[in-house]
């Protein structure tokens, strides 16, 4: 990467008020996908079968997370710089991923319960941990892939846990995305594609291509 593109992570301008006032957030990802437009199918014949009211997620921003980065008041350069050295160290292939059963999580807030899809993948488990140990040999303080899901919306209602009729999807990038919490606003910093030839290649930086 160009040095001369480092600083520009810094986030080091004058404080907004519109900006969330909540930490923000970095974490890696993959994106919807073909799976946004059965998802959304899916989720409004859940809150219809459990008489919810919840907005929820727009669908160009499912996703799923790989690893979580941190939240930080300010976010430090060092961590999307770190963690871009690290993307470009992944050497796998496209994969599928299913989409099978609907849970809800129980959530730190009871009144944002949330409402998942549980995924279903052994070469996303494979990306996730791969991931991760590149992640902390640049230094960072990764969180692991635990349970991988997509979520769906947020309530203070759970629902039973339900199988679904499988979505599946192909997946062949994944992101870094800064997430302005409280401002439901991603930004991404980095997209790597998965060709199978060898080491990941820089993507299109366009948050609606994770629903292409």
């Amino acid at each position: 990467m160009p040095e001369f593109i480092q600083p520009a992570f810094d986030f080091i301008e004058p404080p907004d008020p519109r900006r969330p006032k909540r930490p923000e957030r970095v974490f890696t990802c993959i994106g919807a996908g073909t799976a946004a437009a059965d998802a959304v199918r899916c989720r409004e014949r859940i809150k219809r079968d459990n008489a919810i009211l919840a907005k929820g997620i727009a669908p160009e921003r499912f996703h799923i997370s790989l690893c979580g980065l941190g939240d930080y008041v300010r976010i430090p350069s060092r961590v999307p710089f770190a963690a871009m050295r690290a993307a470009r160290c992944i050497a796998l292939s496209p994969f599928e991923v299913v989409l099978y059963r609907a849970v809800t999580f129980p959530g730190f807030n009871p009144d944002r319960r949330p409402t998942v899809l549980l995924a279903q993948s052994g070469e996303l488990r494979e990306l996730g941990a791969v991931l991760f140990g590149h992640l902390r040999r640049e230094g960072l303080k990764a969180g692991e892939l635990i349970t991988p899901h997509m979520t769906l919306f947020y309530s203070p209602r759970s629902i039973r846990p339900v199988d679904i009729e499988p979505i599946r999807f192909r997946v062949d990038r994944f992101y870094l995305i800064h997430s302005e919490r409280g401002l439901t606003r991603y930004n991404v910093l980095g997209c790597w594609l998965l060709n199978g030839l060898g080491l990941a290649t820089a993507g299109p930086l366009a948050f609606g291509s994770m629903a292409a």
